[in-house]
C-alpha cells in the first residue's frame, strides 16, 4: 500500500471511529475473510436511442475540477453515511491513478453533486493493473463506467440515473458503441438507477473471497435477462431518427 493510499485509509478509518459508523468497514472486513459475492455486469448499447428522465434538480455534466474534490469527497461531510468513509476512500485513491476521465454532475450554481469515471479500451492495461482483472478486457468499441458517487446531501433527487446516462453518452467521443458498468447485487438503489440510465444485465461476476484472497468468475447471461426486482420502465426511448 502506497503512503497516499495509507493516509486515505487512515482518514476513512478515523472518520468511521469518530462518528460511530464502523459497521460498513467491519462488514467489508468480514466479507473478505470468507464469502461468495455477486456483482451484475450491466451494458448500454449506444447505437439505440435513449432519453433519461430528468433529475429533480437541474444537472449538467462537465469534467472534474481540482476544486470539486473537497466538496465531493470530504470525510467530514454533514450527514455522512455508514459507507461514506469507505466509498470516499476508494474514489480518493482512484483519483491518484489518473485513469480515464472523471465527470461530475453540477447544479445551476456549479456545485458538484455526482461523480463517475469513464474509461476507454485504450486504457485496458491500466484498468487491468489497478483493478486486478475484476473487469473484462474492453473491446475496441467498449468503454467502462466506474466509481459512481452521489454525496449524501444530494441523494434521493434522481441525480444518478440522469447524470450517469449523460456521462455514458460521452463514450461516443471515444469511439465506443457500448458502455459497461458493475454493481453489487445487494445495491438495489444503484441497480435501479442503472436501469433508469438505460443499462441492462449481461453477465455476473462472482467474487470468491477466502482469507483476503479473491478469485472471480464471469458468467454471461442470456439476452433479455431482467433485473432482480420490478420497477417501472426507466424512460420512454427517444424515437429513432429517420
Amino acid at each position: 500500500m502506497s503512503l497516499t493510499r495509507f493516509k486515505t485509509f487512515s482518514k476513512a478509518l478515523l472518520t468511521s471511529l469518530r462518528t460511530g459508523q464502523f459497521k460498513a468497514l467491519l462488514k467489508e472486513f468480514r466479507r473478505r475473510i470468507y464469502s461468495d459475492w455477486t456483482h451484475f455486469g450491466l451494458a448500454r448499447d449506444l447505437t439505440q436511442p435513449f432519453e433519461p428522465a430528468p433529475a429533480k434538480i437541474a444537472v449538467t455534466i462537465r469534467p472534474l475540477k481540482d476544486s470539486d474534490v473537497a466538496s465531493l469527497l470530504a470525510m467530514d461531510a454533514p450527514g455522512i453515511s455508514d459507507r461514506g468513509p469507505y466509498v470516499r476512500m476508494h474514489r480518493l485513491n482512484f483519483l491518484q491513478a489518473n485513469i480515464g476521465t472523471c465527470y461530475v454532475g453540477v447544479t445551476d450554481d456549479d456545485t458538484p453533486c455526482y461523480m463517475q469515471w469513464l474509461m476507454s479500451a485504450k486504457e485496458n492495461d491500466a484498468i487491468q493493473a489497478y483493478f486486478h482483472g475484476i473487469f473484462p478486457v474492453l473491446e475496441p468499441n467498449e468503454a467502462l463506467l466506474e466509481y459512481a458517487f452521489t454525496p449524501e446531501a444530494f441523494q434521493g433527487k434522481g441525480i444518478m440515473p440522469y447524470a450517469m446516462a449523460r456521462i455514458t453518452e460521452k463514450a461516443t467521443d471515444l469511439g465506443a458503441k457500448r458502455v459497461i458498468t458493475f454493481v453489487d447485487h445487494q445495491n438495489i438503489a444503484a441497480l435501479k438507477g442503472c436501469k433508469r440510465a438505460g443499462f441492462n444485465p449481461y453477465l455476473t461476476r462472482t467474487d470468491q473471497w477466502r482469507f483476503f484472497r479473491r478469485h472471480y468468475k464471469f458468467t454471461l447471461l442470456p439476452a433479455g435477462t431482467p433485473y432482480p426486482f420490478d420497477i417501472a420502465p426507466p424512460a420512454v426511448a427517444a424515437p429513432a431518427q429517420s
